[in-house]
């Protein structure tokens, strides 16, 4: 089910890319991928890491399905207007230069979908932490759904505006079905669980938000900064790059996404003595070693992807992006298994870790872009990206020896049992 969630934003995504490309080209796709990069940016600050902490809470047996929902709505409204404002500020102070040639009225619209879609991310993390991964893939794919079919449609008839139109239409279709399920799951459960506390799930929860903003000079300034200094064209050839190799992050994330709450439940069982702490070890252990193991998979469907979809489905004249993205493979691979490391870390409550990874992988980062992009653009980025990847990686392994004692042969090496789970899946 995680694996379905990962997936469906990416698939909705690559789709629409295709027929803007089309029927735009390259200028327009990289448009649409400035007004995404922003809101999506908007929708991060806004959030101050409550998707985090409200899953840590939850999971933890220590807030109500109902409360957590009602509160998340109303918190998930008001931040995402304050996010949504302070993006249209970014956007008008930046319009000559990175956004230049982008009407203020798309970015209206675009921006206006952040408050819906912080509302369905919080209803998404009460339905992780509650292991409710039907519902939980149920309303992502509503999202990605309404975004492939509504944006789709109308880019034929209104061109970049009715991609963007397709934005709000996701969210708002997000946010109407979270409210749907999590009104049915709050239903169900027993009477007599605790209301929780905001302030406990937004204490943890900044911590995670400090590391994800952080981490967005790696995985959003890339685009931003190239815009600044290279054309649209060279923005959306670099967009198909990495909207390709972000595929490889599909599986380790899938298992990235359960496994958090899962080493939080575990780790309160522990706690408390209903297991051992060497059979929540265990788990962990043998998560990361999936993680590692999902990477070739990964590299081989990343490499097909880049050498047969990027040529049938976007043309020639996106022959470059093939190259960038085989330069961004590696450092991707890397970080697959370094997010399972990050969440195994956050999930025993330690997310300041993660902003000490964030916090040192960062200054490196932009000294790449700014020394790279300006002379290679769009191959700087790429390399400059890779490298990124790769260093936050190690630091993920380093700060998971300290939280957990875990040898590292004992999380990195696949045994034969683990290649046996599979048969066991299928």
């Amino acid at each position: 089910m995680s694996l379905v969630v990962q997936g469906g934003p990416l698939l909705a995504g690559a789709v629409l890319s295709v027929v803007i490309a089309r029927t735009i080209g390259p200028s327009g796709n990289g448009d649409f991928a400035l007004l995404v990069t922003l809101t999506g940016i908007a929708t991060m600050l806004a959030s101050l890491g409550l998707t985090a902490g409200i899953t840590y809470e939850v999971s933890r047996g220590r807030w109500s399905v109902g409360h957590a929902f009602r509160t998340s709505y109303l918190v998930g409204i008001g931040f995402g207007t304050v996010g949504a404002l302070a993006g249209l500020v970014v956007f008008l102070v930046l319009q000559d230069s990175v956004f230049h040639g982008l009407e203020t009225k798309l970015a209206l619209v675009a921006l206006v979908s952040v408050p819906p879609v912080l509302a369905y991310q919080f209803g998404d993390a009460i339905l992780l932490a509650r292991e409710r991964y039907e519902s939980y893939a149920a309303l992502e794919i509503s999202h990605s759904a309404t975004l492939l079919l509504v944006g789709g449609a109308l880019v034929f008839p209104f061109a970049l505006t009715g991609a963007v139109v397709g934005l709000l239409a996701a969210a708002l279709v997000g946010a109407t079905t979270g409210a749907f399920l999590l009104g049915r799951e709050a239903r169900r459960e027993p009477a007599g669980r605790e209301q929780g506390s905001l302030v406990r799930a937004l204490r943890f929860g900044l911590q995670s938000w400090g590391a994800n903003l952080l981490q967005q000079v790696n995985y959003r300034f890339d685009v931003i900064i190239l815009a600044g200094f290279a054309s649209a064209a060279a923005v959306g050839l670099y967009s198909v790059a990495l909207t390709m190799t972000a595929v490889a992050w599909i599986l380790p994330q899938s298992l990235q996404t359960v496994l958090f709450p899962r080493a939080a439940s575990l780790d309160e069982s522990a706690m408390v003595g209903e297991i051992t702490a060497d059979e929540s070890d265990a788990a962990v252990a043998k998560a990361v070693r999936h993680g590692v193991l999902l990477t070739l998979p990964a590299a081989l469907l990343i490499s097909a992807l880049l050498l047969v979809a990027i040529p049938v489905l976007y043309g020639s004249k996106f022959h470059d992006s093939i190259l960038l993205g085989f330069i961004l493979l590696p450092g991707v691979l890397l970080l697959g298994i370094g997010k399972v490391l990050s969440s195994a870390i956050a999930g025993r409550g330690y997310p300041r870790y993660t902003l000490y990874i964030a916090a040192v992988s960062m200054p490196l980062t932009l000294g790449l872009y700014f020394l790279l992009i300006p002379l290679y653009e769009e191959w700087g980025a790429a390399i400059a990206s890779s490298v990124s990847y790769a260093f936050s990686a190690v630091l993920s392994l380093i700060f998971f020896r300290r939280v957990t004692r875990i040898g590292l042969s004992e999380a990195l090496i696949p045994s034969s049992e683990d290649v046996a789970d599979y048969g066991g899946l299928l």
